[in-house]
């Protein structure tokens, strides 16, 4: 990626304040996230300020790029850059979290990354299942929850959602408790669907 050196410096410092935490060090590093942010946390341990300078000075080359262009690919300078699409952001299978990891070959003396574990079920893991699952993209797995929502009967929606047709909606039967509950739905985050999906769509 080509940034502008100025742009650059401030595009770290104003991510390293606004957006770096844990799941950012996933996005950044992938399966060495869990290492990184090890090293960030012993960066803070000293104090919040200047942790962001001591937690660069730590990282070889290759890592302090890959960190940098994540800030300016989220920031130019300080004007706001568009968020990763759902195509292109990896969750869990099972649960939707973007909690998880990818087993990796990492070089024990400079810690950088050689390569991936074969790509299968046992080298990935999902740290909220805290078992190894299949990933999904992002758009994926909300087509998928919004697909089992849509073909839930109005009893489930009734138990989920609290509402009862015969209380609110004497007058004008299923089908307005069935909007009703909809709007429900549709003004739910992500993270309350995918927790009402986890108990209720498997």
């Amino acid at each position: 990626m080509k940034y502008q050196a100025e742009n650059a410096v401030s595009s770290f410092f104003y991510y390293m304040w606004n957006s770096w935490n844990e799941e950012e060090c996933r996005i950044v590093y992938g399966g060495m996230s869990r290492h990184f942010w090890e090293k960030w946390c012993q960066m803070t341990d000293k104090g919040v300020f200047g942790a962001a300078e001591r937690f660069y000075v730590e990282l070889s080359d290759t890592y302090r790029e890959l960190l940098v262009e994540r800030a300016v690919e989220l920031y130019d300078g300080k004007a706001f850059r568009k968020q990763p699409e759902d195509r292109e952001i990896l969750v869990c299978a099972s649960c939707g979290s973007r909690k998880i990891e990818i087993q990796a070959w990492i070089d024990a003396n400079t810690d950088e990354l050689r390569s991936d574990v074969d790509d299968d079920m046992d080298s990935r893991w999902c740290g909220e299942c805290e078992g190894h699952t299949g990933f999904d993209m992002l758009e994926g797995f909300k087509r998928k929850m919004e697909t089992w929502w849509v073909s839930a009967d109005l009893r489930l929606k009734g138990r989920i959602t609290g509402l009862k047709g015969t209380d609110h909606f004497p007058d004008n039967g299923p089908q307005a408790f069935a909007d009703a509950a909809d709007a429900w739905w549709k003004s739910l985050d992500y993270d309350r669907k995918r927790n009402i999906y986890k108990e209720y769509g498997h």
